[in-house]
């Protein structure tokens, strides 16, 4: 077969430009890096056999994408710090009853076992006597709140309260009530934890206890706030509980009324107003050196600040207010803190304090709830 000119002009050319363009692939190939991350320092070029040449590796994986991922993995456990806070509200706010003292001497040593206790109590109801027998089942209630019992605590509370009833003590009555509405409320049972304070409330009113009634009425308003009637919450307490605690002249109970109110507030997402009544509670906490509520009301101020990504002022006011819990040895509160500051470093990409602050709140963590799952 003969070709012609033009034939054989195209078969050279093609050859020529595939002569051409061979080197310059490999001129390219060599000038990408095969390890970008650069673990390899050997690589065998001429292998040829089954397989890839050689494993290009992915470059390490940078301090903020690993700081990202920790503070990504901690958020659904924000919910358990803010119940374990209320928690702790719940334990200290538990009243005592007067026949609690009464019986003492039948407590020693405590039972270990609940039927140790339901002997001892059945013991009390056999004899006819009651009064022993509601101040054993309400300490019995009080040992079980502490370890996070909920529904057992309930139920011997109850169990106090039918036997405190068979008596004259109205007065213990009443704190039995007290304390079965207020663990109703954070069990979030709405109905129940209403008609138990407001029994609490209409035993205050007889007895013309003014802080008593004042107290009973900033509950009853977080448990209508609860109940997203915030209108009578935040009536209960500006036209009612704060004139009788002026009345009174109990300024800690009123620094309590004002963070009640800023609470309410918080809820219905008005941070604005909530900072307000907040600055009222802190002033007032200052003027008359009442410095147990400083540390909760400057996390608080520092929270509506941090929802309303005014995150330099919210900085501010988290680490007064991890000093003020590190000064009352508040742990769960600096866990809480730490939770949110931390979160405010990682928004300003100041990753070397989001990294401290992440240990402090791992270690802080581990201590309260145990160690945390890997």
């Amino acid at each position: 077969m003969t070709l012609d000119k033009k034939s054989l002009f195209y078969i050279t050319s093609g050859l020529f430009a595939f002569g051409l363009s061979v080197p310059h692939i490999q001129a390219q190939e060599a000038d990408v890096a095969l390890d970008p991350a650069g673990y390899v320092n050997k690589y065998d070029t001429d292998f040829d056999g089954m397989g890839p040449r050689v494993y290009v590796l992915p470059a390490p994986r940078t301090r903020e994408e690993l700081l990202t991922d920790s503070y990504n993995e901690k958020t659904a456990f924000q919910d358990s710090i803010d119940r374990a806070l209320d928690f702790q509200e719940l334990i200290v706010d538990f009243k005592t009853t007067r026949a609690e003292m009464n019986v003492q001497h039948l407590l020693s040593p405590i039972p270990n076992t609940a039927l140790a206790w339901n002997e001892l109590v059945e013991r009390e109801v056999e004899r006819g006597n009651y009064n022993a027998a509601y101040g054993l089942l309400h300490t019995y209630a009080s040992l079980s709140l502490k370890e996070g019992t909920i529904a057992q605590t309930l139920g011997l509370l109850q169990s106090a309260l039918q036997h405190a009833q068979k008596t004259a003590n109205t007065s213990d009555v009443a704190v039995i009530q007290y304390n079965l509405a207020n663990i109703y409320l954070y069990d979030r049972n709405i109905q129940q934890a209403g008609s138990f304070q407001e029994a609490y409330y209409k035993t205050a009113v007889q007895q013309k206890s003014i802080v008593d009634q004042a107290n009973s009425l900033l509950k009853i308003a977080l448990i209508q706030a609860h109940d997203k009637d915030y209108r009578s919450a935040e009536n209960n307490i500006i036209r009612k509980a704060i004139p009788l605690l002026n009345r009174a002249k109990a300024y800690e109970q009123k620094i309590i009324a004002w963070q009640t109110l800023a609470r309410i507030y918080q809820l219905q997402n008005k941070h604005t107003e909530a900072q307000w009544f907040l600055i009222q509670a802190r002033d007032l906490a200052n003027s008359k050196n009442f410095s147990g509520e400083l540390a909760e009301i400057e996390y608080m101020l520092a929270s509506s600040k941090f929802v309303q990504k005014n995150y330099n002022v919210a900085k501010k006011e988290f680490l007064q207010a991890d000093e003020l819990a590190k000064s009352a040895d508040n742990k769960l509160l600096q866990l809480a803190i730490a939770d949110k500051l931390g979160q405010i470093y990682m928004t300003q990409r100041d990753f070397n304090n989001a990294e401290s602050t992440l240990h402090n709140y791992q270690d802080l963590r581990t201590e309260i709830f145990g160690e945390i799952p890997r």
